[in-house]
């Protein structure tokens, strides 16, 4: 079933970058999505994910993709760490605007970087590949 799935993604991975479609990105995340199902693990926070991607690749409503985004990475930080800190970033959030939720969950996603990787924890991989998709997106609108 593994291999399954990574030729899967691997084939929509190479249509995203022939076609650029939003539709063939929004494919890649709900197999994913079934994927986790299947394995019985990390399925709720693909669904949150769901959620945020069609806000982000489908409506303007951008904030709403960004603040259920900075709920995946409190998700992640409760899996990794239990620091209060952690938490700190979430103040920019008192100042409502697209660039504020950005860089809020740019930090938060940073700070569990960190985290993951000094306790070696197996979310290291999935945030590092969440972070270049984010940088990829980024250069996108720029």
């Amino acid at each position: 079933m593994e291999l399954f799935f990574y030729l899967t993604e691997i084939m929509i991975y190479f249509c995203i970058v022939i076609f650029d479609s939003s539709w063939i990105k929004y494919l890649g995340v709900i197999i994913c999505f079934f994927y986790t199902f299947y394995m019985q693990k990390g399925y709720f926070v693909l669904f949150i994910i769901i959620i945020a991607d069609y806000f982000l690749l489908f409506t303007d409503l951008y904030s709403i993709g960004i603040l259920l985004f900075i709920i995946v990475q409190c998700m992640y930080h409760r899996m990794i760490d239990h620091n209060i800190f952690f938490y700190l970033p979430l103040c920019l959030m008192l100042f409502p605007s697209l660039y504020s939720l950005s860089i809020c969950y740019a930090l938060l996603s940073f700070f569990n970087i960190i985290n993951a990787y000094r306790r070696k924890h197996w979310l290291f991989i999935t945030l590092i590949l969440l972070a270049i998709c984010d940088i990829g997106i980024v250069i996108q609108f720029l």
